[in-house]
């Protein structure tokens, strides 16, 4: 069971912890079950870390009625309970552990758990080195893509957090601009004004968001104050004006060109698959059709 690397966690609608599976629950099982976890909105677990010499532990928090995943680890470890009943997958089948049970956890396995009250999680490692920074820890602790786990750019339950985040801070947005999303959609949708990207504009391609319908994707690394894609060409928008979502924690922003044009620049580093965004407050300063925040307005 991982901590502060759970990247999969959701509620589920009732107990499931009436009728344990008896048979072990394979790999297999929990990755189906992930998968259909991804789906779901993501629940926070808090976490706090605790060293000690040639140790470390981290402890989670998971609220009742929370079913869960965990990272596979690369060695033999302990885990407790300290608060709590929770429902987990052992070697044996599932189990119910409460308070003060203590499970041996062997390298490569993947858990699920489900919490059937406010459950306290600890797990024990050993620390030889007595490294404290939580990324070099786990490169070593556990199998899984860092850039997955908490915090990581593709760690599903911090992405559809801040995807969540980022709704409401649109909602925010048209608010101080007094704009209706039928008017931003009927804006947005114009085909007059768009134009095909041009060619050998390679840096973005068009997915699925979390954000919202379809987001800009980087197909490769991009620098901090690399030019990504033009986003307007003189008076038509291409694919990057049209599509480019709007974040609260922005990767990049529209600057204005000689010529009238705009082009997104990377205002950070950019992972390769990471969703391309910027913050629609700052584009409305650099091609703003005469918006303007309605405090700003004569």
């Amino acid at each position: 069971m991982s901590t502060d690397y759970t990247p999969k966690c959701s509620y589920v609608a009732a107990p499931c912890a009436q009728s344990l599976p008896s048979k072990p629950v394979t790999r297999e099982d929990v990755l189906r079950l992930e998968g259909e976890i991804n789906k779901l909105p993501q629940v926070d677990c808090p976490v706090r870390h605790f060293f000690a010499p040639g140790i470390y532990a981290r402890e989670m928090t998971i609220p009742a009625g929370v079913v869960l995943t965990g990272a596979v680890h690369r060695h033999e470890h302990l885990c407790t309970v300290a608060k709590g009943r929770i429902a987990v997958s052992t070697d044996e089948g599932m189990k119910e552990l409460a308070a003060g049970a203590t499970l041996v956890s062997l390298p490569g396995a993947k858990r699920v758990g489900y919490a059937i009250e406010e459950t306290v999680w600890v797990t024990y490692h050993p620390n030889p080195t007595n490294e404290r920074d939580i990324d070099k820890l786990l490169a070593d602790i556990i199998e899984d893509d860092p850039a997955a786990l908490m915090g990581g750019s593709r760690n599903v339950q911090h992405a559809m957090n801040q995807a969540d985040a980022d709704r409401a801070d649109y909602a925010r947005f048209l608010a101080e601009y007094g704009l209706t999303q039928a008017i931003v959609t009927r804006l947005v949708e114009n085909a007059a004004d768009q134009i095909p990207m041009p060619d050998g504009v390679d840096a973005l391609e068009l997915r699925e968001s979390l954000i919202e319908g379809r987001g800009m994707f980087a197909t490769r690394d991009l620098g901090a104050g690399e030019v990504i894609a033009p986003a307007r060409i003189r008076d038509k928008r291409t694919p990057a004006g049209r599509h480019i979502n709007h974040s609260s924690r922005a990767n990049a922003a529209f600057f204005s060109l000689p010529d009238g044009g705009l082009e997104a620049r990377a205002t950070r580093a950019i992972e390769a698959g990471e969703e391309v965004t910027v913050d629609y407050r700052q584009a409305m300063r650099v091609n703003g059709a005469g918006f303007k925040p309605l405090g700003e307005q004569e």
